[in-house]
């Protein structure tokens, strides 16, 4: 599948990025092995590679540790979720097959760059398409829903059921129908990401990204096969985080130094919807001339200083009495 892409300024390019790999024809990668029991993952961890060394910067390795794992229970804010939510989110994180949290990966962005990119799966999605670099196709299907095909079989339907500029919990629910197994596989995944603003030694924001995810496949054989695969499953996962966010980092850079190159490339994407085009091109200008503005000044940005909403009225969030 990908063997590697960069994103890096280059004046030759009509959206001021150059892809230092290419798709290679046929087959899939062996980090995509694992794919099939983490649908959910595809929201982050989609499939890519690179051949540089990562610019995100780990600083947690990865742990499936029981406390790790109530800590990440305890931060899901349950009382402020819908009965309905609520009674889809329980019973994964309560009894899951697979749980990991992944490792913490500190990223250079515009907070509210990112943001936009993390509530909008379909904008990387589309952007790697224009890179001819993936064959994972997303949809917004509602508000805070998005599907997602990887083109070998996994289908999913990944929701926004709470999110706030520094927590997303999402909920997903996955079909796998391929060559790598005989019968239809279905599965369930809670994600929950902690986002943790900074001002790094540069000036610019540094953002830390901590997911854990709670993963369970309805059929028990294939269930208790995932578990005997958490290592090698869990790995593909840890390294495709990595990657994903400083994918992220580097559109962010991108923005900063060529905004109208970045903003360009709403008018291209074919799947992603007029208002988010809008949004995503608005965003690009506005990182680049907060990046003029720190060269002047030195003055780091903090998350929410754009015009777009501190939080977001998620699926699951209990309306107001």
């Amino acid at each position: 599948m990908t063997r590697a892409v960069g994103i890096e300024q280059d004046e030759h390019m009509p959206f001021g990025l150059m892809v230092t790999g290419r798709k290679r024809p046929g087959g899939r990668s062996r980090r995509d092995l694992g794919g099939f029991v983490a649908w959910g993952l595809l929201a982050f961890c989609l499939s890519v590679g690179w051949e540089r060394p990562a610019a995100a910067e780990t600083l947690q390795e990865s742990s499936t540790s029981a406390e790790d794992k109530a800590d990440a229970i305890r931060s899901i804010p349950f009382d402020q979720l819908t009965d309905e939510t609520r009674a889809k989110l329980m019973p994964i994180i309560s009894r899951p097959d697979l749980y990991r949290r992944l490792p913490v990966v500190a990223i250079e962005s515009d907070p509210d760059f990112y943001l936009h990119l993390i509530r909008h799966p379909e904008v990387v999605v589309n952007i790697w398409h224009l890179m001819g670099i993936t064959q994972i196709n997303t949809r917004r299907v509602g508000e805070f829903q998005v599907d997602a095909s990887d083109g070998a079989g996994t289908q999913s339907r990944i929701e926004l059921v709470y999110g706030t500029p520094t927590l997303h919990v999402m909920y997903a629910e996955g079909v796998y129908e391929g060559s790598l197994l005989r019968n239809r596989i279905t599965g369930r995944c809670v994600m929950v990401l902690h986002s943790d603003y900074r001002a790094g030694e540069s000036g610019r924001t540094q953002v830390n990204n901590r997911l854990d995810v709670f993963m369970v496949v309805d059929q028990r054989s294939v269930g208790l096969v995932a578990k005997g695969l958490q290592g090698m499953v869990g790995k593909a996962a840890d390294h495709n985080f990595i990657e994903t966010a400083n994918f992220l980092g580097r559109l962010s850079r991108s923005a900063e130094e060529n905004g109208i190159g970045v903003q360009q490339m709403a008018n291209e994407m074919e799947d992603v919807s007029p208002e988010i085009r809008r949004e995503f091109a608005e965003l690009a200008m506005l990182t680049h001339r907060r990046a003029q503005h720190r060269l002047e000044s030195q003055l780091p940005r903090r998350a929410g200083s754009a015009t777009i909403p501190s939080t977001v009225r998620a699926s699951g969030i209990m309306e107001s009495p």
